[in-house]
């Protein structure tokens, strides 16, 4: 598959070029400054595109162009609060969304591929219809970007977004190729709700909800290489992904009891 990559200067971005390239993915990075690209990624790039992320008439031409099936959104970072500017961020999101769709279109075949970096916080808590945001109110940005691509039928834009909590890196410095212990099968992952939650203190009157949320939350660290070889992983599978229209939350399943 061939993949337009945004943010490939970035933490997550930089360790998702080498993983996609282990899942033997072509790789077209769109990027504002190609000279933060490492010689050596650059060296392992089918092409280079200059543009602004918030662009979404370029991002477009990026896509049709170099007839990309698939983007992978990295770039951006979400505010913690509504209380400071939000930032680049939702801008990105908006932007790349509307470009695949109106590439999707132009182009008049399958709808494009899409993996974009979410959060935690817009997965379904254990008591409906609510959201974890609801109780945990950080990454307002997250919400309003999930409102945005729901409101978008799978089958004209096939997105999936990648809600984890806390993710790190495991190496200082991208993997090429990635280590043999950076995979996907370190991980358990679920579809719009965390995985292998537990009813931890939700019978403690009113404030049941908010003490089984808390409690629980900080445990869903996952490792970076991990969760990018898992993105990775699932482009392969192309339009038969079971993740097409779900917000994915993973755990380390070293961290599962």
């Amino acid at each position: 598959m061939k993949v337009l990559l945004l943010g490939v200067t970035g933490r997550v971005g930089s360790r998702m070029l080498p993983a996609l390239l282990a899942h033997k993915h072509q790789v077209v990075a769109y990027v504002r400054t190609p000279a933060k690209i490492s010689s050596e990624a650059t060296s392992k790039l089918d092409s280079i595109v200059v543009g602004s992320a918030s662009d979404s008439a370029a991002i477009k031409a990026a896509i049709l162009s170099h007839n990309c099936d698939a983007v992978v959104n990295a770039a951006g970072l979400a505010a913690m609060t509504g209380l400071t500017s939000q930032g680049e961020f939702p801008a990105i999101f908006a932007a790349v969304v509307q470009a695949a769709l109106e590439a999707g279109r132009e182009r008049g075949s399958a709808p494009i591929r899409c993996w974009l970096m979410s959060g935690f916080s817009i997965l379904d808590s254990p008591k409906k219809p609510y959201l974890l945001l609801d109780y945990i109110p950080i990454f307002p940005s997250h919400k309003r970007n999930y409102l945005l691509i729901k409101s978008h039928p799978a089958d004209i834009l096939a997105w999936s977004l990648f809600c984890a909590n806390d993710i790190s890196p495991k190496y200082d410095t991208p993997q090429f190729p990635p280590s043999a212990d950076a995979s996907a099968s370190n991980l358990v992952a679920k579809a719009d709700a965390p995985p292998a939650w537990v009813e931890k203190y939700r019978t403690v009157p009113l404030i049941g909800n908010y003490l089984n949320i808390m409690a629980q939350a900080q445990s869903y660290y996952s490792v970076l290489e991990n969760c990018v070889d898992f993105i990775a992983a699932d482009l392969e599978k192309g339009l038969e992904s079971e993740w097409i229209g779900k917000r994915v939350s993973v755990k380390e399943k070293s961290k599962v009891k």
